[in-house]
């Protein structure tokens, strides 16, 4: 089966993947027959596997870079397989151990035009200069195609890159400062540096700040291979990094618990220009959280786990917004990969100024819940209700 799955792999990477089907089977206990082809579930790709037995239909939807995975663990027991391509069609035999004959035909059937649309998608590392920078981070194959256990990946990036577009106004003429906290691989931090110095031509000076020395080395190294200059990483704790540069956007995505606080209570004292953080773990708000009329919810640890996590990151925007920033919290990637997908984007007014009747209905929320959170305590706010 080995042929025929990089067979399938190289389909869906180059976009021609359009279905196949598996049947006579070589036992029958098991599904008489297999189809897969292509859904989309919130405007992303999934391959849904069609699965027959006792004239019933059951349905998996699989992300590409699973596909692989459950072929092997769900269809080699089938003697026959027809596979579908924008350029051939196959005819595939199995025999008893597990080895493949392809046979390959003119193509006869067409990818359907939604799904056509879907895998055409203008994406902003679509360029030419992009191929480099999407190798070095094994995104990319030497055929220039984006590798199908990487898909997600590369949509998860152009999404990141688009959040940054539109923040792009608020930045100050070059050079621009840019700090990202808890920069781990750093996979978004290469590709902020390559958008704004090679895609768009700005002049960015970029710091990836991380515990772990292992990554560090390795984010500099690749850095370093890929000349990309003023992209420097450094080991180092949020809470303690200094500078006496201005920073004018500061990043902090999936930064643990009050580690998020951290990074804001810096970007408000540096007065940030743009804020882009997606909080990850909520330990404090939920250890802390309590009422007596949500007690019949918060009783269930998993909702008082997104309770807490929710009521936190509403929280830290409203506390970016008395403090004086435009704040909007949006949906970074689709739900399907990841429940921590809320990103906080908040950009600096330009008469920004204290907003104290906001702060007292902040205040009397988190006495509600019984809550007192980092940050309020980090940036030194009054605890005393101001009117």
């Amino acid at each position: 089966m080995k042929n025929f799955i990089n067979l399938i792999n190289n389909a869906i990477s180059d976009g021609t993947f359009i279905k196949c089907a598996f049947s006579n089977p070589r036992k029958n206990d098991g599904f008489k027959k297999i189809t897969a082809a292509y859904v989309t579930i919130n405007d992303a790709l999934y391959i849904q596997f069609t699965m027959f037995k006792d004239n019933k239909a059951f349905h998996e939807n699989i992300d590409l870079e699973n596909m692989s995975s459950f072929i092997n663990s769900h269809c080699v027991g089938f003697k026959q397989i027809q596979f579908f391509t924008t350029l051939h069609d196959y005819h595939i035999l199995v025999n008893k151990k597990g080895e493949a004959t392809i046979k390959a035909k003119p193509p006869t059937q067409k990818l359907p035009i939604a799904i056509s649309h879907n895998r055409q998608k203008s994406y902003i590392l679509d360029t030419p200069s992009s191929a480099p920078f999407l190798k070095a981070l094994d995104i990319m194959d030497a055929n220039e195609k984006i590798k199908p256990s990487k898909y997600d990946k590369y949509k998860q990036i152009n999404r990141y890159l688009e959040i940054v577009s539109d923040v792009l106004e608020a930045l100050p003429n070059d050079p621009i400062r840019i700090v990202d906290f808890g920069c781990g691989k750093s996979y978004l931090t290469f590709a902020l540096y390559h958008y704004l110095n090679t895609i768009l031509g700005r002049k960015a000076m970029v710091i990836g700040l991380d515990l772990k020395e292992d990554v560090i080395t390795f984010c500099n190294d690749l850095a370093k291979k890929l000349r990309y200059n003023d992209l420097i990483f450094q080991v180092g704790d949020i809470g303690h990094y200094t500078t006496d540069q201005q920073i004018d956007m500061v990043v902090s995505l999936h930064a643990c618990n009050t580690a998020t606080d951290s990074a804001l209570e810096k970007a408000i004292g540096w007065q940030s220009k743009v804020i882009l953080a997606v909080p990850c773990c909520h330990h404090e708000a939920y250890t802390q959280i309590q009422n007596d009329n949500l007690e019949p919810i918060l009783k269930y640890g998993l909702l008082k786990e997104r309770i807490a996590a929710l009521m936190t990151d509403g929280l830290r925007a409203n506390i970016l917004e008395i403090i004086g920033y435009k704040v909007d919290v949006i949906e970074f990637i689709d739900m399907v990969h990841t429940p921590k997908n809320i990103l906080l984007r908040a950009v600096l007014k330009t008469s920004a100024s204290f907003d104290t009747l906001s702060y007292t209905k902040y205040q009397n929320l988190c006495d509600t819940l019984n809550l007192d959170l980092s940050l309020a305590r980090l940036l030194n706010l009054p605890s005393d209700h101001l009117i």
